[in-house]
């Protein structure tokens, strides 16, 4: 191996980002910084995993203040109006999201639906008038539906794509998109926004950073930020408490306040048939949201998950493998254990055609239906996936190279993902077998019968957590509270086995440009080194764990040539 090659095609890589790529640095952008709170984080947690939870769920804590505030405001009315105006008079709202923003995306368009069955058995008089709206709020996930399970990374810097699926929906100007992205700039998204404006539809961007900064330094931001059918709604999120990790705080700050805008829409239905409304206004939501935060904090709550989080970490010492069950929080699951394969460098899903790969350390399945259904489950809907050719795509504008990087990402690409009750004798028989319900409340016996082909089971239900949460129309109280349990047991598995140095992911692969600048902050920081000479180091660490095949990220690597100080 020619190591002096190596590190001349890393300076050479290290320049032309700086020069041709420098928009992507977001050091800047406050879902991208460091959390001072924070700082100690895989520290606290090797110390005790009851200090661990009780710190993320601090974050979260301020979080839910400023959610509160945030209600309270005329541009968060503005914003709920928006949405609420434009589903009254006959128009569709789409949100649109990438990666953790896509998955909460996906998460509204469900809630949704669901709202609408619920509503629909209990007010029976108003059941056309809301199955009339079922079709009204949809969402577009970069890369497609597909992207639930597995990242299509090659989706996220495509302007060009981003736009093909916002045509797709044919918007007009009855129409609103609402783009959701923490830092502002992702470039799909902002691709999405323009195609709605371009067909005339109005377009609200959803995020959680100064977007004023993005326009001064990326022309892609500034054309859609400076259309006068654009409006904004900057949430105060902060940094996140795992520094960058923005399935964490920003998302759940951006699916709260969506959801409460969609709740409004709901009772606007009912009350133009003759039902009295029963909104409580979006203070009362505000207050329910920090009332819920301190019963997540409470003892109960954080010794039930730090029990999971210590038996999911034996299992993993022991080379073994944890299958999560849920139904109707199936998507809640989904989420966060796909979520787990980027943000710390795990095996992600594997189809039932991938053979010969390692099995992910977590899976999903649904014991009550099997695959197919399983799916339609999961969105209320059909799955919606890309099924375009290559001529497509080279009709897009797209390099032979960029082709060659996308995955089958079509329905039945999808459907190979097995999640439904049908065995799965490479994860029953693995080393160590664990099968483990979660829900809202306890485990069927559908649950039971599948469980007695692990080795262990147990259950993580928010009945089991103590919190008793208030009624709505989509349940928000109820997938709220399971995100933030699951984000911050799996965040904490990934601390206790050395995936975080102090607030940061180390484990992170270099598969798309924002990455390469999140690797290159983690290194100067924890290296103290200057941004370009940490970003040369994670080039070269990138070629050199390629060439050897060492399963090690390009941060972790770079950190361990240059030490931490």
């Amino acid at each position: 191996m020619d190591l002096e090659a190596l590190r001349r095609q890393a300076q050479e890589d290290a320049r032309y980002f700086l020069e041709k790529d420098g928009q992507y640095r977001m050091g800047y952008v406050d879902a991208e910084r460091p959390h001072p709170l924070t700082r100690r984080l895989s520290q606290t947690y090797a110390a005790s995993m009851e200090d661990g939870i009780r710190l993320i769920f601090s974050v979260d804590e301020q979080m839910a203040g400023r959610a509160a505030q945030t209600l309270q405001t005329e541009e968060y009315a503005r914003f709920a109006d928006a949405i609420r105006t434009v589903l009254k008079q006959g128009g569709k709202v789409i949100f649109s999201g990438c990666g953790s923003s896509g998955r909460l995306s996906m998460r509204l368009e469900q809630s949704w639906r669901n709202g609408i069955e619920k509503l629909s058995k209990k007010y029976p008089q108003a059941r056309d008038a809301l199955y009339n709206k079922l079709e009204a709020v949809g969402n577009i996930m970069t890369g497609g539906d597909y992207a639930v399970i597995r990242a299509v990374e090659s989706f996220e810097d495509s302007s060009a794509l981003g736009k093909a699926q916002a045509k797709q929906w044919k918007l007009t100007q009855k129409d609103l998109l609402v783009g959701v992205t923490a830092t502002g700039e992702t470039t799909s998204i902002l691709g999405t926004a323009a195609q709605a404006l371009e067909d005339g539809a109005g377009v609200y961007m959803l995020i959680c950073s100064d977007h004023r900064p993005l326009m001064e330094k990326m022309e892609r931001a500034k054309v859609i930020y400076e259309n006068p059918r654009c409006a904004v709604l900057n949430l105060p999120c902060g940094p996140m408490a795992l520094t960058g990790s923005t399935r964490m705080q920003s998302s759940t700050f951006e699916q709260f306040t969506s959801a409460v805008a969609l709740e409004g829409a709901l009772w606007d239905i009912l009350e133009e048939c003759g039902i009295p409304n029963g909104f409580q206004g979006y203070s009362w939501y505000g207050q329910q949201f920090a009332a819920m935060i301190q019963q997540l904090l409470a003892d109960k709550c954080v010794g039930l998950l730090a029990k999971a989080s210590a038996s999911e970490q034996q299992i993993y010492e022991q080379e073994g493998l944890i299958t999560l069950f849920a139904d109707e929080y199936l998507l809640d699951v989904l989420t966060d254990t796909t979520e787990r394969a980027p943000t710390f460098m795990t095996p992600p899903f594997c189809s039932a055609d991938m053979q010969g790969q390692s099995q992910s350390w977590a899976f999903v399945k649904n014991p009550n239906y099997p695959t197919e259904v399983a799916w339609e489950r999961c969105f209320l809907r059909q799955p919606n996936c890309i099924e375009w050719g290559k001529e497509t795509y080279e009709a897009l504008g797209l390099t032979q190279r960029q082709i060659e990087k996308i995955p089958d990402i079509s329905r039945n690409a999808l459907k190979r993902f097995m999640i439904g009750n049908e065995p799965a004798p490479e994860r029953e028989n693995a080393p160590a077998s664990h099968a483990l319900w979660v829900d809202a409340k306890a485990a069927p016996e559908s649950f039971t019968r599948q469980a007695e082909r692990y080795q262990s089971h147990s259950q993580l239900t928010l009945e089991d957590a103590g919190l008793s949460l208030p009624e709505t129309a989509m349940d928000m109280f109820e997938h709220l509270a399971l995100k933030l349990m699951l984000n911050t047991l799996s965040t904490g598995v990934m601390a206790r086995m050395g995936r975080i140095s102090g607030n940061w992911m180390t484990c992170l692969a270099m598969s798309n440009k924002k990455l390469i600048d999140r690797s290159a902050r983690i290194v100067s920081d924890l290296c103290c080194v200057s941004y370009e000479k940490a970003l040369e180091e994670v080039y070269y660490a990138k070629a050199y764990t390629e060439a050897t095949g060492l399963l090690r990220s390009p941060a972790q690597e770079a950190i361990c040539n240059l030490g931490i100080k």
